[in-house]
């Protein structure tokens, strides 16, 4: 299987990033981030939901941060 579609589907399907840098070979789970998150539409949006969540009552939530994804050129 293509490394690229391997890592889209893992990260779509939910798997740790830690698993899919090591399937690949890669040498840190920050460089597979780096390659391959910016496919992943919703994630940020995802991962506040979850800590939504588990957040205790009273503290604020729906955190209107900006957590799109930055590219520098």
């Amino acid at each position: 299987m293509c490394p690229v579609f391997h890592a889209s589907l893992m990260l779509m399907r939910g798997a740790k990033p830690k698993v899919i840098s090591e399937a690949l070979g890669h040498s840190s789970v920050a460089f597979t981030m780096d390659v391959y998150s910016h496919i992943i539409d919703g994630m940020q949006q995802d991962a506040m939901a979850l800590l939504d969540e588990v957040m205790p009552a009273g503290v604020a939530r729906k955190n209107n941060a900006n957590l799109a994804p930055t590219f520098q050129n």
